[in-house]
């Protein structure tokens, strides 16, 4: 099959987890040869603009991404943020609180920077709330707090250091699934037509909403359990083993 879109977690499948980290020259060519033939590219990630604008560039992409794990969408060409979903005031004050029970920070992200929040003056925007470092119990913990609350959706996924979690809080109807259907509509693909690559509990929405699902050899095992195909991981440069054999050869 010929497919039109490829879609991409970041940490840990297109770069090796760690801020800064840039894809090796090997998926830096694979992605530019993808690209060359055709496909659309997307990034789909829970990092902010700030953080993976630089892998944006470097990789060339001039297209849409999904970001702040689909609470925004940006425009690689006017260099916009074209589609932006905000959690309810309502809900900013709760996990506050549920964050102040559990004697552990939760960052406030206004959809530029983060945002101070006093616990009294509830910020004008909050795109994202977002728990670092995590040990699994508390995470636990915090999620079953959290999970029955009306208009918000819960994102698990792993912290940079490898022993700790963490747990990012959108609008409900946010997910990486979300943002790239938005994506697929936007550049006239049906996701069937597209390919789906990540490591982590919150790319299970990135997989399920592509044709094809592909997960790292690095990735979780439940993410492996749903994927039609396991590819090397990503210090064995998958993504671009991916595209060379899902793309490439079949152009």
């Amino acid at each position: 099959m010929k497919y039109k879109a490829l879609f991409l977690d970041v940490d840990g499948t297109t770069v090796a987890h760690g801020e800064g980290n840039l894809p090796t020259e090997r998926v830096t060519r694979a992605i530019a040869m993808c690209r060359k033939n055709g496909v659309f590219v997307c990034l789909a990630t829970s990092r902010p603009l700030s953080s993976v604008r630089r892998v944006i560039e470097h990789l060339d992409l001039a297209e849409y991404h999904v970001i702040s794990s689909g609470a925004q969408i940006y425009d690689g060409t006017t260099k916009k943020i074209i589609v932006e979903k905000s959690i309810p005031k309502s809900c900013v004050m709760h996990i506050f609180d549920v964050a102040k029970k559990y004697n552990v920070h939760v960052k406030f992200f206004d959809g530029v920077t983060d945002s101070h929040f006093d616990g009294v003056h509830i910020p004008e925007k909050i795109v994202d709330a977002y728990f670092p470092e995590l040990e699994p119990k508390i995470l636990k913990k915090i999620h079953r707090a959290l999970s029955s609350t009306e208009g918000i959706a819960l994102h698990r996924m792993f912290a940079w250091n490898s022993t700790y979690e963490c747990l990012d809080i959108t609008h409900e109807e946010v997910s990486k699934l979300h943002g790239i259907v938005d994506v697929a509509k936007l550049i006239g693909v049906e996701t069937k037509d597209s390919i789906g690559v990540g490591d982590g509990h919150n790319d299970f929405p990135l997989l399920l909403a592509c044709g094809l699902k592909i997960a790292m050899g690095n990735a979780v095992p439940e993410l492996k359990a749903i994927a039609d195909f396991v590819a090397p991981t990503v210090n064995e440069d998958g993504v671009a083993v991916v595209i060379e054999k899902f793309i490439l050869e079949n152009n």
